[in-house]
């Protein structure tokens, strides 16, 4: 029988816990049901349904990224069951899983209770939510935050698990998208070894380097066992991606304006931190390595987080980093002693307020992720019209010009013609 502590904190740090977990969860599921934008709303669905019918990624259909959300998605598919409930729960479990790590690590640097409550509700709004599915880039880019959040713990801590811990999710985010956790991977690489020389720990930077070794020597292994070439990996998930990335390295072009137009709310706590770090420095407050390499750590990840943003030219979807830089704005503050602090600390939630409003209506409401922005989404209809498996979505798109209900007409025509098809043919189409 496990005796609970009676005290106020810790009813407290269990009630907004709770509050985060079910909201965090829901909000996600909510949203995922709002409206399709074919092409991405459906491609880990079929590619988890293939791995359960034993085609692999690679070795029986091309693959750029998403390994490892395909992987996922099929062991939800498993679990639950090859359905829509199966499909948005799984992006629900992980925006909970990364609400949770958020809320705890605010904790951990001994911030409010009520203030990481609150900068974590904004976190939930604006984390998985803005996609809903299952998305690559959400996926690669939630791991790597992952791992950002252990590397900040363990930088205290030396637990020597959590190191194992940090390399797998790397692991995982490279699997799921090679970019951006090669830049941040490398990156990590370079501070935590000048961090573990510096401070003689040996033997963690050892087990560091034995996880990815350990990796390396599995992920070979079962690419082998599945009878997937090693040459035809390198070609399909290393060497074409590549290409495509140089490609847009070579076209990089963004101007000033537009780079402050769609920034300027993540690039405003992350000078703040940094003015108040210097702030610091001029009073001559004593900054310990670790708190060195914590600040170092999450300026890596912002900046290249911002630079492959502006790389993809996709929607953006990292503003789930101003809570966070929020967040450790006010933990900077919290041992200077400057003027118009709780004042400037009242801005601050209220400005998080304004933002985490604006694009919760933006992204969230009108689910601008998938191109939903001039569509009325109350004219949806139900998908399982189409098919039950999608018991729960209600459908329109925005690729479709027409009523809902004319492109279910069209697509019920396909579903039903394609059995009646002997011979082979390519099928060139935005539908999944």
């Amino acid at each position: 029988m496990v005796i609970l502590p009676k005290n106020k904190f810790f009813k407290i740090y269990y009630f907004y816990l709770l509050v985060l977990v079910f909201f965090s969860f829901f909000i996600n599921l909510y949203y995922s049901n709002l409206g399709v934008f074919p092409i991405d709303t459906f491609l880990h669905y079929d590619s988890a349904y293939k791995i359960l019918n034993n085609e692999y990624p690679i070795r029986d259909y091309w693959i750029v990224s998403g390994l490892s959300v395909d992987i996922i998605q099929a062991l939800f598919f498993k679990i639950f069951g090859n359905n829509w409930l199966a499909y948005t729960i799984h992006p629900s479990i992980f925006n909970c899983v990364i609400t949770v790590m958020t809320y705890h690590l605010f904790i951990k640097n001994k911030l409010s209770e009520l203030k990481s409550f609150l900068f974590t509700l904004s976190f939930a709004i604006l984390a998985y939510t803005i996609s809903g599915t299952p998305f690559v880039d959400h996926h690669a880019v939630f791991f790597l935050l992952i791992s950002t959040y252990l590397i900040i713990s363990n930088i205290r801590e030396n637990k020597n698990y959590i190191w194992v811990a940090v390399v797998i999710m790397l692991y995982l985010s490279f699997l799921s998208k090679q970019v951006p956790a090669t830049y941040i991977a490398i990156s990590y690489a370079i501070i935590l070894t000048f961090f573990l020389l510096k401070k003689k720990r040996f033997k963690e930077l050892i087990l560091i380097l034995l996880s990815a070794l350990i990796l390396f020597i599995f992920s070979i292994i079962l690419v082998i066992t599945n009878g997937i070439g090693l040459k035809e990996f390198y070609v399909q998930y290393l060497a074409f991606p590549s290409s495509i990335g140089e490609s847009r390295l070579e076209n990089f072009d963004v101007t000033l304006n537009s780079f402050f137009n769609h920034y300027k709310f993540i690039l405003l706590p992350l000078i703040i931190i940094i003015i108040l770090r210097i702030d610091k420095k001029n009073k001559k407050l004593k900054i310990n390595l670790e708190n060195k390499i914590i600040f170092f750590v999450l300026i890596t990840f912002t900046i290249f987080l911002v630079f492959h943003q502006m790389m993809t030219k996709n929607q953006i979807y990292i503003y789930f980093l101003i809570p966070i830089l929020i967040a450790f704005a006010e933990i900077e503050m919290q041992h200077l002693k400057i003027e118009y602090k709780k004042i400037l600390s009242i801005i601050m939630i209220g400005l998080l307020v304004f933002i985490t409003t604006k694009y919760h209506i933006r992204y969230n409401e009108s689910r601008k992720f998938h191109e939903l922005v001039s569509v009325n989404l109350k004219n949806s209809i139900l998908a399982n019209q189409l098919h039950p498996n999608l018991q729960g979505l209600n459908w329109i798109s925005s690729t479709f010009e027409g009523e809902p209900s004319d492109e279910m007409k069209i697509l019920k025509k396909a579903i039903e013609r394609f059995p009646t098809i002997s011979e082979e043919i390519m099928l060139i189409t935005h539908y999944q």
